[in-house]
C-alpha cells in the first residue's frame, strides 16, 4: 500500500482538480459521504455531533451531518476556533446545511470548550473535522482543551482524513490527539499512520476512494491531447532524442494546456512519442516515451526501478549517488539524487512538475527513503514559467548529511550547498587520485567543500591547499578534512578569487606537485565559446606555471557546449605559452550514475584530463 506525506496529498488533490478538472466540491462531497456511511456503520441511529474546523476538512464534516440528517439522526455542528473565511465549497455545504435547519453553534474559547457539556448529552456518534493533514507545531491550549473533552465525552469518535491533533507526517500527536474509532483518509493512507504509536488515535483505518485520477483515465487524456509536427525535414526528430522545438510543430489539438502531457505524431499522423508540452520554452515538447503507453505512476516507477539497477554496483563504493539524470535516464527535467538515507530531487521544468505526484511516489516505494528534499532552484525553472521550490516532503532530515565515497568521508550541505550539495559526478576522478600522491604538495581550486583535498590527502598527499570564494564553502570544507584521519593537519583552505589567488602564488615563487583545476562552466551556450575559451587558457597556463617540473596537472570543463577537440587544443596551448610539454596519463568522464547516451550528445558534458608536465 502507498503511503503519502502532507506535501504528497496536496499535490495529489491540487493534481485532481487543476489538471483533470475533477471540481473540488465533488471531492468534498464524495469525502463526506464516506464519513457518513462509517459513522452508520458504527452507530445506526441516534444523535450525531459534528466538530468542524474552518478549512476543507470542516467542509467534509458539514457533507457528513447533511447526509446523516437526511438519514434520520439528530445532527448538531459545532465550528471549532477563531471563526476564518471559507472556500466555496465549504461555504456551500454550510448553506445546504442552513436549509435543513442545521443552525452551527460557534465555540472559540476555553471557556466555551467548559460548557460544551451542557449543550450536548452522550451522543451515538462523533463526526471529528477541525483539522485536516497540514497541522503542524504545537497546538495552543484552546484545541488541547477541546481535543481532551471530546475524548472525554466516551461516544464513539469518526475522524475526518486524519484524527485531529496527529501530525500526518510523524504520527505523533501535537501534543493531543483524537482517540478515535475510526478513521476515513482520502485517497491514501498518511506515512504518519505507519508510527505503531498512531494506532491508539486512527482507530480502524479505512482507506475511502473519493475519486482521486486514475491510471486508465492519464491515459486516455494524454492520447486525446495530440500534437503534430511539420511535414519534411523541419519535422524530423533526431532518433532517439527526446527535445522537439517550437519551429517543429505544425499543430496542437485545442484544450491543450502548458505542462500537458501529450501524443506526438508526424505531419501524416504516425505515432512518435508521448511526452509533456510547454510552449513557453524553445524546446516545446520533451518526450518521455517512444512507446505508445501510459504516463502514470507505474510508468514512473518502471523507470525508477531501471535506473536503479543500472547503479547497483556503486553501493559497493558509495552512499551517494545520482539515480534519475534527467534525459539519460529517460525522464527530462527531472534529477534525483541519493544521500545516505536521504532523497533530493530536482523538478526543473513544467512538465516535471505537474508530475510530481507520480515522481513522489516512485521515490517513495522504489527508493524508501528516509527523507525526501525538493530542491528545484535552477535558472531553467523561471524559463519555464516557475518559481523556485525548497522544502521538504515529509519529516525534515539532517543537513548537512554525512556520506561515504570509498575510503573518503563527507558532509554535503544538501539545503544550502551548490546544486543538490555534492558534485556527485566526479566521483570517478577523485578515486583516480590514488597512486598520483604520495608525498606530494597539491593545490585544489574551485575547491568547493573540500572533496578533491580530502582525496588527495587520504592518497598520502604531504600538503593540500584549496581555494574558493565563499567562506561557508571552505568551512565545510575543513569540517570534511577534520572527518578524514590525518588530513586537517595537513590541509589548508584560502578563501579568494581562484584567478587572483593563483596568481599571487605563482608570483610568490611557490610550486605545486599536483594542481587540480575543476572550475565551474565558464560557459553557458555555443555564442560563448571563444569568451569561455579564453578563461580557460588563462587558468590552465597559469597552473601549468606554477607546477613542479614532472608535476601532474588535473584539469576539467563541465560544459557540453566545450567540445572535447577544443579543450585538447586549449590545454596544449596554454602548455606551449607556459614553456612546459605534456602527455596524458588519464582521460576523465562522468561516473556511471550520469551516463552518456550517444542519441543524446548533451548528456556527456565533462570531460576531464591528467596531464603531466614537464620542462622542454
Amino acid at each position: 500500500m502507498r503511503y503519502v506525506t502532507a506535501s504528497e496529498m496536496k499535490e495529489i488533490d491540487r493534481h485532481a482538480i487543476e489538471e483533470f478538472g475533477i471540481p473540488a466540491a465533488r471531492l468534498m462531497e464524495n469525502a463526506g459521504r464516506a464519513v457518513a456511511e462509517e459513522a452508520r456503520k458504527t452507530a445506526p441511529a441516534g444523535e450525531a455531533i459534528v466538530f468542524a474546523g474552518y478549512g476543507n476538512n470542516g467542509g467534509d464534516g458539514l457533507v457528513a451531518a447533511r447526509h446523516l440528517s437526511n438519514n434520520g439522526y439528530r445532527v448538531k455542528v459545532f465550528f471549532a476556533g477563531k471563526p476564518k473565511s471559507l472556500s466555496p465549497e465549504t461555504n456551500s455545504n454550510l448553506e445546504s446545511l442552513l436549509t435543513i435547519n442545521i443552525n452551527p453553534q460557534f465555540i472559540s474559547t476555553e471557556s466555551d470548550v467548559e460548557n460544551i457539556s451542557g449543550k450536548i448529552a452522550k451522543p451515538g456518534i462523533i463526526i471529528d473535522a477541525i483539522f485536516g493533514i497540514g497541522i503542524k507545531g504545537t497546538l495552543d491550549s484552546f484545541y488541547v482543551k477541546l481535543i481532551d473533552k471530546i475524548n472525554e465525552i466516551g461516544a464513539p469518535v469518526i475522524s475526518v482524513d486524519i484524527p485531529s491533533g496527529l501530525d500526518a507526517d510523524s504520527g505523533n500527536p501535537s501534543p493531543t490527539a483524537i482517540r478515535a474509532a475510526r478513521t476515513v483518509t482520502f485517497g491514501y493512507p498518511k506515512i504518519g499512520f505507519k508510527n505503531a504509536e498512531a494506532d491508539k488515535f486512527i482507530g480502524k483505518l479505512i482507506v475511502a476512494d473519493i475519486g482521486f485520477p486514475d491510471t486508465a483515465k492519464t491515459e486516455s487524456l494524454a492520447k486525446d491531447k495530440t500534437i503534430r509536427l511539420r511535414t519534411g525535414r523541419q519535422g524530423i526528430v533526431r532518433s532517439g532524442h527526446p527535445w522537439i522545438f517550437r519551429s517543429q510543430i505544425s499543430k496542437a489539438a485545442s484544450g491543450i494546456k502548458p505542462g500537458d502531457i501529450v501524443t506526438i505524431q508526424t505531419g501524416d499522423g504516425k505515432f512518435i512519442g508521448r511526452g509533456y508540452y510547454n510552449p513557453k520554452s524553445e524546446i516545446s515538447i520533451r518526450l518521455l516515451t517512444f512507446e505508445d503507453e501510459a504516463v502514470d505512476s507505474g510508468f514512473f516507477r518502471k523507470r525508477f526501478k531501471e535506473a536503479l539497477e543500472k547503479r547497483r554496483s556503486l553501493k559497493a563504493i558509495t552512499n551517494a549517488y545520482r539515480i534519475i539524470f534527467s534525459e539519460a535516464d529517460r525522464l527530462p527535467g527531472l534529477i534525483v539524487d541519493i544521500y545516505k538515507d536521504t532523497t533530493v530531487f530536482q523538478a526543473l521544468t513544467l512538465g516535471m512538475e505537474k508530475l510530481k505526484p507520480f515522481i513522489l511516489e516512485a521515490i517513495r516505494e522504489e527508493l524508501k527513503p528516509e527523507y525526501v528534499y525538493e530542491k528545484s532552484d535552477s535558472p531553467f525553472r523561471k524559463v519555464e514559467g516557475l518559481k523556485d521550490v525548497r522544502m521538504w516532503w515529509g519529516a525534515r532530515g539532517e543537513s548537512p548529511v554525512e556520506i561515504f565515497e570509498g575510503r573518503a568521508r563527507y558532509l554535503v550541505d544538501i539545503e544550502k550547498g551548490h546544486k543538490t550539495g555534492f558534485y556527485l559526478d566526479q566521483r570517478r576522478s577523485r578515486l583516480g587520485l590514488e597512486g598520483f600522491c604520495k608525498d606530494k604538495e597539491a593545490l585544489d581550486l574551485f575547491c568547493y567543500t573540500g572533496a578533491f583535498s580530502v582525496s588527495a590527502g587520504l592518497y598520502g598527499a604531504r600538503g593540500v591547499t584549496g581555494v574558493d570564494i565563499k567562506e561557508e564553502w571552505l568551512a565545510l570544507a575543513r569540517e570534511n578534512a577534520r572527518l578524514n584521519d590525518g588530513v586537517a593537519e595537513k590541509s589548508e583552505f584560502i578563501k579568494g578569487d581562484v584567478f587572483k589567488t593563483l596568481k599571487e602564488i605563482y608570483d610568490s615563487g611557490r610550486r605545486f606537485d599536483i594542481i587540480i583545476l575543476d572550475p565551474p562552466s565558464f560557459l553557458r551556450n555555443k555564442e560563448s565559446l571563444a569568451s569561455a575559451s579564453k578563461g580557460y587558457e588563462e587558468l590552465n597556463t597559469l597552473a601549468v606555471k606554477t607546477l613542479t617540473n614532472g608535476g601532474m596537472l588535473a584539469t576539467f570543463s563541465c560544459s557540453h557546449n566545450m567540445p572535447n577537440e577544443v579543450f585538447l587544443r586549449i590545454l596544449k596551448r596554454s602548455a606551449e605559452k607556459a614553456g612546459r610539454k605534456t602527455a596524458i596519463l588519464k582521460r576523465c568522464h562522468q561516473d556511471i550514475d550520469h551516463p552518456i547516451v550517444r542519441a543524446i550528445p548533451e548528456t556527456e558534458y565533462l570531460k576531464g584530463y591528467f596531464l603531466k608536465v614537464n620542462s622542454i
